[in-house]
């Protein structure tokens, strides 16, 4: 006989209840999907994940260095969550970015040849895909950016693993200017350059921040100077903009809460979070929005080394920060502090997030589910 359709509020309370569920313990929601195919259908419809609206933070890949005359590069996968990957290191492979449940990679060979290989994991489905290499890299001081394909507005990122995306390079140029390159998993090729002359500029070891149809980075001009770098992902046109006040100490680009353009500066044991909104007379400019203090971290003698952030789609961040007494996540929100294991707080990281649910398909014919892949 086949099961009861359950009461709309019963199942609507069920939805509350599983909501609840922290979302970077995944064996959570696989053991809630193997319950019962009624709860299995919830956590694998695609509105369990907007109603979330924050993926978490599942991991942390770290680029490990072997010891001897090639320095050898190593892409490991540090689990920050009870997720794990497949397959958790790239040997031969560097971590170049981290958005939307994939990870951008550069070959370490590509130093011995004229083209640059580059691939996307995805450590969730353990799906592996190079790209057409590139010719015309820059000469030096280079950084990439894995991002969603959709037009701003167009994708909330929730889901979007699987669909496709591009590949933005921004980098000096032979002649001392920047240039821009963009790739399509759509076409398959990467564009011919876009030049900016925008001279003796080197680029942050920093994420770029990924804003509205832009992407900004943090960027010297001479060796007591900050200024942001915005290069429009449609046109690859550049632009130059004023950091926010106190940036003379360590800065950080991310998403503001309201969608725009938001940074992190560090004084002391304080990080300040500022947004980059219009003033009274129509000017834009930067206001503070809040100050974090790192009492909790001052206490146990550490200090502030560097630190790296990760942007969510709506202005939710979580910022990573390497200390000399070790590594930690950090909700800007909550202002929650987490601190990871098996790493020392000096690595070179860029955080994993995606949204892990389980994908079981239920049969009509009343066969309970059966493993199956994520969703995210």
């Amino acid at each position: 006989m086949a099961e009861p359709a359950p009461p709309a509020l019963l199942y609507k309370l069920v939805e509350e209840i599983l909501l609840r569920l922290p979302p970077d313990d995944p064996a959570l929601l696989v053991r809630a999907a193997l319950a019962c195919k009624a709860w299995c259908r919830l956590l694998s419809d695609p509105g369990f994940r907007q109603r979330h609206r924050t993926p978490p933070v599942l991991g942390v890949i770290e680029n490990v260095t072997l010891d001897g005359p090639f320095q050898f590069p190593i892409a490991r996968f540090v689990p920050t969550s009870s997720f794990r990957p497949t397959r958790a290191t790239h040997s031969g492979w560097r971590a170049l970015d981290s958005r939307h449940g994939r990870v951008l990679l550069q070959s370490w060979h590509c130093r011995f040849a004229s083209i640059t290989a580059f691939a996307v994991w995805n450590p969730l489905t353990d799906h592996f895909r190079q790209l057409i290499g590139l010719s015309q890299l820059p000469c030096r001081n280079w950084k990439a950016a894995l991002l969603c394909a959709a037009a701003a507005g167009d994708c909330d990122h929730l889901d979007c693993s699987r669909r496709p995306f591009i590949v933005v390079l921004l980098g000096n140029s032979s002649d001392g200017g920047m240039s821009a390159y963009v790739y399509s998993s759509e076409t398959h090729v990467w564009s011919e350059r876009t030049s900016a002359p925008h001279h003796g500029f080197l680029l942050s070891d920093q994420h770029g921040a990924h804003v509205g149809n832009a992407i900004y980075y943090l960027v010297f001009p001479d060796a007591s100077t900050r200024r942001i770098l915005m290069c429009d992902i449609g046109t690859l046109e550049m632009s130059v903009i004023q950091p926010p006040p106190m940036s003379k100490d360590l800065i950080l680009l991310m998403t503001a809460e309201g969608g725009g353009l938001g940074s992190v500066t560090l004084e002391g044991s304080r990080l300040y979070l500022w947004s980059r909104e219009p003033g009274p007379d129509g000017d834009v400019g930067w206001a503070r929005i809040k100050v974090i203090e790192f009492d909790m971290l001052a206490s146990a003698g550490a200090y502030v080394r560097s630190f790296r952030i990760a942007s969510f789609a709506d202005g939710i961040s979580i910022v990573y920060l390497g200390t000399n007494y070790g590594s930690f996540t950090i909700d800007l929100k909550s202002e929650r502090v987490t601190k990871i294991a098996k790493l020392t707080g000096f690595e070179d990281v860029a955080l994993y997030t995606s949204f892990y649910t389980p994908e079981f398909k239920v049969a009509s014919t009343g066969e309970g589910p059966r493993d199956g892949a994520s969703s995210a």
